[in-house]
């Protein structure tokens, strides 16, 4: 069952990649970017958890197929930094 969750992933994420590139090819949609945003996270729920005995090409295979989830994960959460830091009050007082 494993091998057939890595083969959808790996898949899943052949077919993002190329709507990433069609976006920049042909134009941009916004439907488009949400379902390579939205195959992404699924990537990354459908690969299954880690296991003790697994090869080195499996774990590359797993960082390589991880790297678009984990780089939109890393700008969602510098974005929510960034307005965590701000020092503005936007209220009214009454």
């Amino acid at each position: 069952m494993n091998e057939f969750r890595v083969l959808i992933s790996v898949l899943l994420c052949c077919l993002c990649s190329y709507l990433i590139f069609d976006l920049f090819a042909n134009g941009f949609s916004w439907m488009i970017l949400i379902f390579s945003l939205c195959g992404y996270t699924a990537i990354h729920f459908i690969w299954p958890k880690h296991k003790e005995s697994e090869s080195l090409w499996y774990e590359c295979l797993e960082y390589i197929v991880d790297l678009p989830f984990r780089a939109i994960a890393f700008l969602i959460r510098s974005i929510g930094r960034i307005f965590k830091d701000l020092d503005c009050d936007i209220g009214i007082d009454l």
